[in-house]
């Protein structure tokens, strides 16, 4: 018994064995994706993990590089230097007085990532330069047109070469955002009408002040959402067929007086045509004053509009009511207000009415133009909605005739209806109608 005893004890003054170091036994497949799910910089610091992790991330295919704001272009070399495998995003901003020294740089990043896609290709590339030396500043490297895999393309502040000799496209680019491109006219291609026809896949569409010039039109089969900003760009903005767009945000307030042919409202009218099936629109109202007689087509499948505007112009208010008329199944309306006054007489804004006209819509939002409201315009909505469910403002007018006296005397046509002021304190609640604060002290609490 001894004997045993004197054995155990020996047994249990053995050291433990070493722990198994698992993350160091992962297969290479597992550890190539723990790294693809990290941010670059926590794929970097695996290398302090173990013998295994170091310098692993160098190597690994689909990696994405993105650099946060502020990241000087020394880094983004150094990165570039040592990863040598694939990259699946590329991401970079540049905040500087002068980006003179960036170019060079820029043009070998991507030159080292239309050559190094890796396996599956480089799916997203985002430069954005809006902090450099200006707009339209930067020429951008021809590279860019051999990223045949880019699912999503972000480029700010370039001017486009031209398109390449038997340019493919890009087959699977579902995503193109475009700010503040030029596109120079120095032979009879357009290379933005080249682009979008080259993506059969593009579902988004941003063009934000794009200078495109000539003769053109912007077809795209897929295409899901389109934002168009443009104030003095020379582009003469044409779309053809759209037939899957669903939502589309449309600020030319300053361009159509540049483009179309406006003086009877035709132009723009032929213009917006290009947009009659979405079910989501945001519409920045022409600032030029034209004729018009009624929209002659209907937003059939409208559901939300979001109208930039002022009652100060008739144009404005002809166009609101056109559209509100061909609209018959809007549920939503956002009036933005750009400025003060009112121009028409309830009498005038009453025989714009006709039956049936939003029989559908449940919700009105109005955005003050300086705490000025259009009560009249108001009003009749309350009398004649009657699906309406809140009508809501973003404060309580101080400048005008009490709003309360004014909304209440008025005939109303839905028993659900909420009015909703954002800055009344007191809840005030009525038989046919509640007028309440739209963030109530208990909520802000």
């Amino acid at each position: 018994m001894a004997a045993a005893a004197a054995r155990r004890t020996a047994k249990e003054m053995d050291p433990p064995p070493p722990p198994v170091d698992r993350l160091s036994n992962l297969p290479d497949a597992q550890l190539d994706d723990i790294l693809n799910r990290l941010t670059l910089r926590d794929a970097v610091r695996t290398s302090a993990i173990s013998r295994a992790w170091r310098r692993r991330w160098e190597s690994v295919h689909g990696l994405a590089l993105s650099f946060p704001d502020g990241t000087p272009c020394s880094a983004v070399d150094s990165i570039l230097l040592r990863h040598i495998g694939g990259v699946s995003r590329f991401s970079f901003t540049l905040h500087a007085a002068d980006s003179s020294s960036a170019d060079p740089r820029i043009d070998d990043w991507l030159v080292a990532l239309s050559r190094r896609g890796g396996r599956v290709g480089v799916e997203s590339i985002s430069i954005n330069l809006q902090a450099a030396k200006g707009f339209f500043s930067t020429p951008l490297h021809s590279s860019i047109f051999s990223c045949a895999r880019l699912v999503s393309l972000n480029l700010h502040s370039f001017s486009i070469p031209p398109l390449p000799v038997g340019f493919a496209g890009f087959p699977l680019l579902r995503e193109l955002y475009l700010s503040h491109i030029v596109y120079t006219i120095d032979d009879d291609e357009n290379r933005l009408q080249g682009m979008v026809h080259g993506s059969p896949l593009l579902r988004l569409l941003y063009l934000d002040e794009v200078d495109a010039p000539g003769d053109f039109v912007i077809e795209a089969p897929s295409l899901q959402s389109l934002t168009l900003i443009s104030s003095e760009m020379k582009s003469d903005w044409r779309f053809g067929e759209l037939p899957c767009l669903q939502y589309a945000s449309i600020d030319v307030a300053e361009y159509m007086q540049h483009g179309l042919p406006v003086e009877d409202g035709y132009g723009f009218l032929e213009f917006l045509a290009r947009f009659s099936q979405v079910r989501e629109l945001i519409l920045n109202s022409p600032t030029y004053t034209f004729r018009i007689h009624g929209v002659p087509f209907i937003f059939h499948n409208l559901k939300s509009l979001e109208l930039w505007t002022q009652f100060n112009f008739m144009h404005h208010i002809l166009l609101m009511f056109s559209i509100l008329r061909t609209s018959p199944n809007l549920e939503i309306l956002k009036i933005k207000l750009r400025r003060q006054g009112m121009i028409a007489n309830p009498e005038f804004l009453n025989a714009q009415w006709t039956d049936g006209m939003c029989t559908n819509l449940q919700v009105v939002q109005i955005t003050s133009a300086e705490g000025w409201l259009p009560l009249s315009f108001m009003k009749l909505i309350l009398s004649k909605v009657s699906l309406l469910r809140t009508l809501s403002v973003d404060e309580c007018p101080a400048s005008q005739d009490d709003p309360l006296n004014e909304l209440l005397n008025c005939t109303i046509a839905s028993a659900q209806a909420q009015v909703l002021f954002k800055d009344k304190l007191d809840e005030i609640n009525f038989d046919r109608m509640k007028f309440a604060e739209k963030d109530s002290p208990k909520e802000r609490a």
